[in-house]
């Protein structure tokens, strides 16, 4: 039986290499949408296949168009534009392109920022049919003519909220200027859409009439994520997070920073602390080769530990992936749904880890606003003022699992009903310094 029969039947060959049986409740509604070439709004949880619901209806409809019209030939013009935030999400949801258009035979090409120059003049003078591409780098293409946006069939915007941050509205209000919404369809894909967002997109694209579509879980209660909070100063976390990762870290995680120096520090210490650790770094400032090893090196479990910034927090997806530690409360609370979204997805468990310093109760009140309003992961509030004694972690009301034990004595790992914990926070330490 096909994984949809709506879609092209060159596809089978992909879904029987991947596996895909039967589609997610998101796929089954966004997917005839799509094939439709209608305009959506899809806000699904982390994990839950969007990614999927709009490539697979794309690829058909381009493959189907391909059998009727013939193959794209405007040189630089392609007929599918998938804008995402980040090089690491775009190079991602490049390769799931690729892998379907491995059996569609269909041409896809990405654009980012540091590709070469050789790269962008064969962007420039080829023909293709999908453009997987950062909201920056296709302002800068079309600004000098190597890029044109005026045989546009369908626009999706993955990761939206974050692509409609102060950062990225620029881009895109420039970027949209450049295509017909009158014969172009559009998708904006996310996890999570604040009213503000949502108000603006249907503002902005008031041409646009969009059907808004939510996953089937994202009004059901859930029981995924376990959450623990560790009282520390931050003079303590770099060796609090050594003691966890000796004596309590099952499985492999991404510890989050809030700057790319804290990343470097952490990371460095851990090398010299733990050598055999198998761990890589992941910020924005490093090269475009060194970030892509880093993420390729643990996806593909050649790594434990990930160090990172929220450059890792976004879309990038590890399904195996056990626990987040957050060194400190992002700046952010949006980004703090996103963090603890690497965990729980395709319907698995996880473990989110917080350091929580004495400085942070702004942070908390924040983060607390978001976890009420989110409907997509099973997050705790985070406890203000009823913090236990520091070291001690936490275990929030309202979850499923076994209240947490005491933190066990320094050296200890397991307690007395053999579930590990967090190790406990260290005393003092005048030999660490502040950051």
């Amino acid at each position: 039986m096909p994984f949809m029969k709506e879609l092209h039947p060159q596809l089978e060959g992909y879904f029987a290499e991947s596996g895909l049986k039967t589609p997610t409740a998101i796929q089954r509604k966004v997917i005839p949408e799509i094939l439709d070439m209608k305009s959506v709004i899809v806000l699904g949880e982390t994990g839950s296949g969007k990614t999927l619901s709009y490539a697979l209806p794309l690829v058909s409809k381009m493959k189907e168009r391909e059998e009727q019209k013939g193959a794209n030939s405007v040189k630089g013009a392609p007929l599918i534009l998938v804008v995402a935030p980040t090089r690491e999400l775009a190079s991602q949801i490049f390769q799931v392109f690729k892998g379907i258009s491995h059996h569609a035979k269909l041409r896809i090409r990405d654009l980012t920022g540091g590709d070469t120059h050789a790269k962008m003049k064969s962007v420039a003078a080829t023909s293709y049919e999908i453009l997987v591409a950062t909201p920056s780098r296709i302002k800068s293409a079309i600004q000098k003519k190597e890029l044109s946006l005026s045989q546009l069939k369908y626009v999706v915007f993955d990761e939206a909220d974050q692509l409609f941050d102060m950062g990225f509205k620029k881009d895109l209000d420039f970027v949209s200027e450049y295509f017909d919404l009158n014969q172009t369809g559009l998708a904006f894909i996310t996890a999570t859409l604040p009213q503000e967002i949502e108000e603006y997109l249907i503002e902005k694209f008031s041409e646009a009439k969009f059907t808004k579509i939510a996953s089937d879980v994202s009004h059901a209660p859930q029981s995924r994520i376990e959450t623990y909070n560790v009282r520390v100063a931050p003079a303590e976390k770099d060796m609090v997070v050594r003691m966890f990762l000796e004596k309590q870290a099952q499985g492999r995680g991404i510890i989050f920073t809030n700057q790319k120096n804290q990343a470097e520090d952490l990371f460095k210490y851990l090398s010299e602390k733990m050598p055999k650790l198998k761990m890589k770094l992941l910020h924005g400032d490093l090269e475009k080769k060194e970030r892509e090893a880093a993420i390729r090196s643990f996806v593909e479990k050649k790594s434990q530990v990930l160090v990172a910034t929220d450059v890792a927090a976004r879309g990038i997806d590890i399904q195996d992936l056990v626990w987040v530690l957050n060194y400190g409360l992002p700046k952010t609370a949006i980004y703090y749904l996103h963090r603890c979204g690497r965990v729980a997805r395709g319907g698995r468990k996880g473990i989110v880890y917080n350091l929580v310093a004495s400085h942070d109760s702004k942070m908390i009140a924040q983060v607390n606003d978001a976890i009420k309003n989110q409907k997509h992961l099973n997050l705790d509030i985070i406890p203000e003022e009823k913090m236990k004694k520091q070291g001690e972690p936490k275990k929030d009301k309202g979850q499923t699992a076994k209240k947490a034990a005491p933190a066990p004595r320094r050296g200890a790992s397991r307690n007395s009903g053999g579930k590990q914990e967090v190790p406990a926070a260290p005393k003092r330490n005048r030999g660490i310094r502040r950051r």
